[in-house]
Parts: structure tokens; sequence; C-alpha cells
């Protein structure tokens, strides 16, 4: 009998130490964004530009420095505690989300941390795009609409069109802060948007806004 208890507390014991492995996430914190240097304004509304499709397969993978600096560029705190990069309607919070697909998972960006969430550990490029070229883009930003906090405003369908125009204005600054970068990008509309749905276990009222392929240009 006390062999068996013995046995039993040593089985308790394993597993109480593996649990917290297993069920660790692979979060990771990002960087500081760059806020300053790089081109000017008018020099990167000059140089805006979609990539050629064609181009993504032969670019490099883009760094968490400058994932951090794309990120916070598209929706990230730039003043105290409630001023965000992009304009969002009535003082609210962020109500479209950025998830970030690369080859060692899919993440979503926590722009209160400046970090990325692990959604999953699976590379899910190549399920993402209509475009053969997406699959090829080292990574690919997803901008879905939050139906959660979107609700905290509007009622009914009212918030769609604030998230469309919000994913408008962000988006605008992933081409401005990527062009600085010699990052190459793209925006698409039309997206696998049901196997995004799946992949990222998106609430029912979630919508796939667009995404953004991208990745660094040859020689920058």
């Amino acid at each position: 009998m006390f062999t068996v208890f013995k046995r039993l507390c040593v089985f308790l014991l394993v597993a109480v130490v593996l649990l917290p492995v297993g069920a660790a996430s692979a979060d990771v914190p990002l960087p500081a964004p760059q806020r300053s240097g790089g081109l000017g304004v008018f020099d990167a509304l000059g140089s805006r530009a979609s990539a050629v499709g064609a181009d993504f397969a032969s670019m490099k993978d883009v760094s968490l420095e400058n994932l951090s600096t794309v990120l916070w560029a598209a929706t990230g705190l730039n003043r105290g505690e409630k001023g965000w990069t992009v304009p969002m309607a009535m003082g609210m919070e962020p109500y479209v989300k950025i998830y970030v697909a690369r080859a060692d998972g899919t993440f979503l960006y926590d722009w209160r941390a400046h970090a990325l969430e692990e959604v999953s550990k699976e590379d899910v490029r190549g399920r993402v795009g209509k475009q053969d070229f997406v699959a090829k883009a080292p990574c690919t930003l997803i901008f879905v609409s939050d139906s959660a906090a979107l609700s905290k405003k509007f009622k009914d369908d009212d918030g769609e069109e604030f998230a469309a125009v919000a994913a408008g204005a962000m988006t605008q600054n992933v081409y401005l802060a990527s062009g600085a970068l010699g990052i190459g990008t793209r925006y698409i509309r039309s997206a696998r948007d049901d196997e995004i749905e799946r992949i990222l276990s998106l609430p029912d009222d979630d919508d796939v806004l667009c995404i953004m392929p991208m990745g660094v240009r040859p020689g920058a």
C-alpha cells in the first residue's frame, strides 16, 4: 500500500511540474519601436507604393525590431495611455485587431503591452490569401474588426463602417512605416475570410477587413 501511495505522489508531482511547461504560451515582447529618424513625411508619401506580387518570394524576413515599429505605427500608443497613432471614434480604444502570421506561428498584437500574444504555433501563411504570392511572403498582417470593442459604443452593424475607416488609417500607416524601413507590402481586401476565421477562432461578429503580406526588400 505504501509503495502505491509513493507512486501516486510521484505521479502528481510530475504532473504539477510539467503542466505549466506544456501550457506556457510563447508570447513575444517587442522591442521599443523606432519613433524618430527615417524618411520625412513627404518623402514617405512620395515613395509610397504597393509591392509587386512576384517580389515577395525574394524578400527577407521582417525582424522583430522592424515589426515592432510597423505595428506601433499601425495602432500603437504615442502619448499617454489613451493616444494612438491613428484616430479612433469617440475616444474609444482600438476596435480593429492586428494578427501576425509568421513562420513560427500566428500572433495577436497587444497594443497595451506592445507585445505579440501567441494564437497558434502553426505556420498558416499559405492559407490566408487567395493570391499565390501571399503564401511566399515572409510575414502577413491580418486586420480584423473587434466586435466586443465596437459593441461598447455601437449597436447592430453601425460599427462596421468605423472599423473599415480605422483599418484604412492603420494600413496607410503600415505603408509609410514600411517604406521608411525598406519593407515591401501590399494592401489586399480579397482574402480567404472563412479560412482565416477558422484559423483564428474568431467570434461570429468579428470580420476580416484586409491582409497585408510583407517582407524586407533585397538590399534594404
